[in-house]
């Protein structure tokens, strides 16, 4: 029988804290950086580079065939060259395609915003689409409802500082501050990832979930 909530999460803190504190970084990371993206094109950087209310459908429509294509790859290369390198290097590549997208606001052009934004949004949703089944596979399976709802619950955050703070420190500081701190996050998921696979923290890539539970103080 599955523990109750409360006993579930001490046993996350006292016998997988490391764990759950990856998990916790990755969803935060993700979150704000997803989701602040989103909330600084909408708000700052659309009716900077002139794009009107008529055309805004389409500016998404075009940036998601970026997010499709980003989790078909996410989906390819998952299992191939390992959950922590995937992990780490979208993480990665996702704080590199906002900095495009910083570099093409600044030049004022819609069609290089356009492009860069399906860039961003191609790494983005690898990013976070290579996180979920990553931190889902880290708990026991009587603590997984647990430590993916606390991992996920503290990532919440990230999504509503990002979008809440975000537009009011571009209209206060710029929009490349901003551009920046969202860089940082996905840049932190990265070295969270990279600390846990360095620790030797497991990679379930292409083995049984019963293999990934430790049987000692290993992550």
């Amino acid at each position: 029988m599955a523990p109750r909530p409360r006993a579930a999460l001490w046993e996350l803190l006292r016998d997988h804290p490391g764990r759950l504190a990856l998990g916790a970084a990755l969803d935060l990371a993700e979150a704000f950086g997803y989701y602040g993206l989103f909330a600084l094109l909408s708000v700052v950087v659309l009716p900077l580079v002139h794009i009107s209310q008529a055309q805004i459908p389409f500016f998404y429509i075009i940036g998601n065939l970026g997010a499709l294509a980003g989790g078909l790859a996410m989906s390819v290369v998952f299992d191939r060259i390992g959950h922590r390198v995937t992990v780490i290097a979208t993480y990665t590549f996702a704080a590199i395609g906002v900095g495009l997208l910083a570099a093409a606001t600044a030049t004022g052009s819609a069609t290089l915003v356009t492009v860069a934004f399906v860039v961003a949004n191609a790494f983005g949703t690898a990013a976070w689409t290579s996180a979920y089944p990553t931190f889902t596979e880290l708990f026991p399976t009587h603590l997984r409802a647990t430590g993916v709802g606390t991992s996920v619950a503290i990532g919440r955050v990230g999504a509503i500082v990002g979008t809440l703070v975000l537009p009011s420190l571009a209209a206060s500081l710029g929009a490349t501050v901003s551009y920046l701190l969202v860089v940082a996050f996905w840049l932190a998921g990265a070295a969270a990832m990279a600390v846990y696979a360095r620790a030797g923290g497991a990679d379930a890539a292409r083995r049984p979930l019963e293999t990934l539970i430790p049987q000692s103080a290993t992550p």
